[in-house]
């Protein structure tokens, strides 16, 4: 069996049923009974294997013995959509090697040990937890990042989980509720081509990401926003040697950072002492008095919704208090990262305070408002409560005032969609089940507020067109192309989709034929010596002699 290591972006599990929306659902299995259209198959110590338990599928390798456990899915048709993510829920108990996340596609799906480890399987970049050891998380399953597999392509693909564990020491695992998710953008896409533009895209992506499907609750014994952000907002520290809060307050990009958090000892418990760097508690991006600060679930969603709550440096935090975004040029707080709040005589509203990221995250701020501007588009005219109305233009489009907007424009544009923004929004997904398409597709962002250099929205999404190439390629027994897969027979599939310079969409699609190398042999018998036409020289002595012939596409016949 042959295993390797592949990078892709994000996956998820759920424990309530989803019901999306503005996608297609490539596979489901939520294992309410057995296992569903999954199949288990233990290679070491047969005596433990994946089972149903409960309505989850589980596992546990307790015993004497190592064990490796294997829980794979049906034959998945990753040709037919695009855009997908691998989505599901575990949890764990016990001390034990974390589980692992794999998919393959050149296993026959006979399910014996020997029809697996003739297979070649490519690790997914899983965020797995170790659940057990952290000690504040709720009752119920953890919700993994969304997996991006829209890479992988092929009419029969696997998935699977792979268990591992050691004598004496070994994990009970969980899995509930694995879907594949595709297409999230498909009507928003025909749109976009149709001409649709300015409010009425802002409409259609309201649409698109409003079926918030498994928002958490603020606090709850079960799972809740903390228990959230520990995959949505996590990072490892300067020094390597523990994961800790991405507090976008406190981080400072490139450099060693004054303050770390831990998701549970530093927690926010309402009896925090004063100054930075004592704890993190939930920051509402968009201030919730401006919406009136309704907690009610989940018709306030709002409150809610991680993709504007973050992590936030409680010091830091008060002092934002319900401030609109803006540049401080009166510092009345600045943080150890450069985080300001203070005054700016030249805004509309003066006397009023602003808070001002640093320049890494200016472009996060804005894409946020930006999301909450769209997310909300049946309610949101009514914010204008508190601070909100010198930022607020009281309707659902544009939503802000110019000065505003003028502002965000300028944010988005100065900072790019980052790796982090990328794994945050596929973390989101996986938790509460929408997007940021703001993230997803920058451009979008002047296709419905227009840009700073005063191209109006309708201009930009009128000069935008798409192209699509086909890339022609002969290699020898594998190839990587750009999108990272390393194929190992021919293809003429696979698509990937690059944007360019105006921002718009270059689809290309992949006609790779992989000629492979093979090996011949000759035997030949002499009197003294030996002239080899292969190469011309002569030999006189018996023994193995090696040439390689360059063929077809460059691969060598040895």
């Amino acid at each position: 069996m042959q295993i390797t290591t592949r990078l892709f972006l994000t996956i998820i599990i759920f424990i309530i049923p989803f019901q999306f929306t503005a996608q297609v659902t490539v596979h489901s299995e939520n294992f309410a009974t057995g296992l569903g259209s999954w199949t288990a198959i233990s290679v070491t110590d047969a005596g433990d294997v994946w089972t149903n338990n409960g309505g989850v599928a589980e596992m546990t390798g307790w015993g004497g013995t190592d064990d490796e456990d294997w829980l794979i899915s049906p034959a998945i048709n990753m040709n037919n959509q695009g855009d997908e993510y691998f989505i599901f829920e575990y949890d764990d108990n016990f001390s034990g090697p974390l589980m692992e996340v794999f998919y393959s596609t050149n296993y026959n799906g006979g399910g014996t040990v020997g029809d697996l480890q003739s297979a070649t399987w490519n690790a997914l970049p899983d965020l797995i937890l170790d659940m057990n050891n952290i000690s504040c998380f709720g009752s119920s399953l953890e919700r993994h990042p969304a997996i991006d597999v829209s890479g992988i392509v092929g009419a029969n693909v696997y998935y699977a989980f792979k268990y591992t564990g050691q004598s004496g020491l070994s994990k009970l695992y969980k899995i509930d509720n694995v879907h594949i998710e595709a297409d999230y953008y498909g009507a928003v896409y025909t749109f976009i081509q149709n001409g649709g533009n300015c409010s009425q895209l802002k409409t259609e992506l309201y649409n698109a990401i409003k079926g918030v499907v498994n928002i958490p609750r603020y606090t709850a014994s079960t799972y809740d926003v903390w228990d959230a952000l520990m995959v949505t907002d996590r990072k490892r520290n300067d020094a390597n040697t523990a994961d800790v809060v991405f507090d976008m307050f406190v981080d400072v990009p490139g450099g060693p950072d004054v303050f770390e958090f831990d998701h549970c000892a530093d927690k926010d418990n309402g009896s925090c002492p004063g100054g930075e760097g004592q704890c993190y508690n939930r920051e509402h991006t968009l201030p919730k008095s401006w919406w009136g600060g309704g907690t009610a679930y989940p018709s306030d969603a709002q409150t809610f919704d991680l993709h504007h709550v973050t992590p936030s440096d409680r010091a830091l935090n008060t002092a934002k208090l319900n401030y609109p975004p803006g540049v401080v040029l009166s510092a009345t707080t600045t943080g150890s990262n450069g985080f300001k709040v203070g005054y700016n005589n030249t805004y509309p509203c003066s006397s009023m305070q602003y808070f001002e990221p640093i320049d890494e995250y200016k472009g996060d701020y804005a894409r946020m408002f930006f999301f909450m501007a769209t997310r909300y588009e049946n309610i949101i005219a009514g914010w204008t409560a508190s601070n909100g109305g010198c930022a607020m233009a009281g309707n659902s489009f544009p939503v802000y005032n110019q000065w505003m907007i003028d502002l965000l424009l300028e944010w988005h544009a100065n900072d790019p969609v980052s790796t982090k923004e990328v794994s945050r929004n596929n973390a989101v997904y996986g938790v509460q089940g929408n997007r940021n398409p703001f993230i997803d597709n920058p451009q979008w962002v002047g296709y419905v507020w227009g840009d700073l250099l005063g191209n109006t929205c309708d201009v930009l999404a009128a000069s935008c067109t798409s192209t699509s190439s086909t890339d022609v390629i002969s290699a020898c027994d594998t190839y990587t192309w750009i999108d990272g897969i390393t194929y190992a027979s021919s293809n003429s599939t696979a698509k990937d989709t690059i944007p360019n310079a105006g921002g718009c969409d270059s689809i290309i699609t992949l006609n790779l034929t992989i000629n492979p190398s093979y090996s011949v042999s000759q035997t030949a018998s002499a009197c003294n010596s030996y002239v080899w036409s292969q190469n011309g020289m002569t030999y006189n002595s018996s023994g193995t002699y090696i040439d390689t012939t360059t063929t077809l596409a460059g691969c060598d016949s040895i």
